[in-house]
Order: structure tokens, then C-alpha cells, then sequence
């Protein structure tokens, strides 16, 4: 393992974390709805929390749900699974952005609560709203987790800027769009976020694409 493929792993990771976010996701729409109710300060705690629930799943699979599978012998089927999931994601993308939608609205509403999240307040909501969202675990126990299983040949270092490239491709989207709702903007326009969709699509398609090519090989 040579150092450009770390280099590789870990810029696939930020891309893949960066176009999984864009997709309007209850996460974001819950922000945009606090930033409107209660001011991007709320929104920037909500996204604190969903970055802290983030750290804590990797610290799960990293130290605890990976070394399982990997005794178990099953780590070598994550990435032809992953790269299966990616297409799948990928596809998704470009066929709902092709669709006309959905777009993030600054007036979107949070399924479920009428004052943006719970009465609890934003910080619990950030842990909670995630969690009750399968598509979140799916994301993590098939392409997270096989990111962390290619990390983790290079050891501590590679486990730690993996967890770095996936917090910062969250934050690449999470810190325009607070700037932008504190602003009473939306980061992009409709066409720009169908656009962005469709390109990022592809680009999830590719990675997938290339990561089961590289792993059916590997079994060849």
C-alpha cells in the first residue's frame, strides 16, 4: 500500500461524504427549518450534533464492528457491496435531480414537529433525527464501512484522515449553507441543485464502478 493510494482513499471518502450530503436529507431540511425558527445558531448546534453522532458510529465501526467482520472473514465482500451501494446512490441522484427535485427550501418543514426538531432542543434533535433515518445506517455499514476497512492498512494514520476526509466533505456543505441561511439565501438555486445532483451522481457512479471493478479483480 503505497501512499498515493491513501491519498486516494481518503479524497474518494471527502467526495463521497460531500455528495451524500448535498442530497436534501432530513438533517438539512431540520437545519434550514431551525435556521428560519430560531437562528443559524440552532442550526449550527443541530449540525454539531449530526457531526458528533458522525464521530461516534466511525469510532463504533472502526474499533468494534470492523475487527468483528474481519474475524469473521466477511471484510473482503464490503467493497464490491459498497461499490454496489455507491452506483445504486449515484443513480438515484441523477434520476431524482433529472426529475425536477426535491430542493431545499429555507421554509421546508421538519417531519413530524411544528418548532423545528423537538423541545428538547437542537443539539439532541442532531443526534436523533439521524438515527431514526435508515438510509443513514445503510450509508454507514456498506460505504463507510468499507472506506474504514481500506483505511485501516495504513493503521492509525490512515483512520485518522479518513475520519477527517468524511467530517470535512460534511462540513464543505453544512458551512456554506449556514452562511447562506443566516443570509436568507439558498445556496443554490433549483436548477443549480439539480445540476450539482446530476454531476455528483455521476461522479458517485464512477467511484462505485471503479471500487467493484477493483474488487471483483481482487477476487479474480
Amino acid at each position: 500500500m503505497n501512499v498515493l493510494s491513501l491519498v486516494a482513499t481518503v479524497a474518494s471518502a471527502f467526495v463521497v461524504t460531500f455528495a451524500t450530503v448535498v442530497i436534501p436529507s432530513p438533517s438539512t431540511v431540520a437545519a434550514s427549518r431551525y435556521a428560519v425558527r430560531r437562528g443559524t445558531r440552532a442550526a449550527a448546534v443541530f449540525l454539531s450534533a449530526v457531526l458528533c453522532l458522525d464521530i461516534v458510529v466511525f469510532l463504533v465501526l472502526a474499533l468494534g464492528f470492523h475487527p468483528f467482520l474481519h474475524a469473521l472473514g466477511a471484510a473482503r465482500y464490503l467493497a464490491p457491496l459498497a461499490g454496489a451501494g455507491l452506483m445504486i446512490f449515484g443513480l438515484v441522484m441523477v434520476v431524482t435531480a433529472r426529475r425536477g427535485g426535491p430542493h431545499l427550501r429555507s421554509t421546508a418543514a421538519v417531519p413530524g414537529s411544528e418548532d423545528g426538531g423537538t423541545a428538547r432542543g437542537p443539539f439532541l434533535a442532531g443526534l436523533l433525527l439521524p438515527a431514526a433515518n435508515p438510509g443513514f445506517w445503510i450509508w454507514w455499514t456498506t460505504v463507510g464501512t468499507s472506506f474504514i476497512h481500506a483505511a485501516r492498512h495504513w493503521g492509525g494514520v490512515g483512520l485518522g484522515l479518513l475520519l477527517i476526509a468524511f467530517l470535512g466533505g460534511a462540513a464543505a456543505w453544512y458551512l456554506p449553507l449556514l452562511w447562506a441561511l443566516s443570509r436568507g439565501r439558498q445556496v443554490f438555486s433549483e436548477q443549480a441543485q439539480d445540476l450539482a445532483l446530476v454531476l455528483l451522481g455521476f461522479a458517485m457512479v464512477g467511484f462505485g464502478a471503479v471500487l467493484l471493478w477493483r474488487s471483483v479483480a481482487a477476487f479474480g
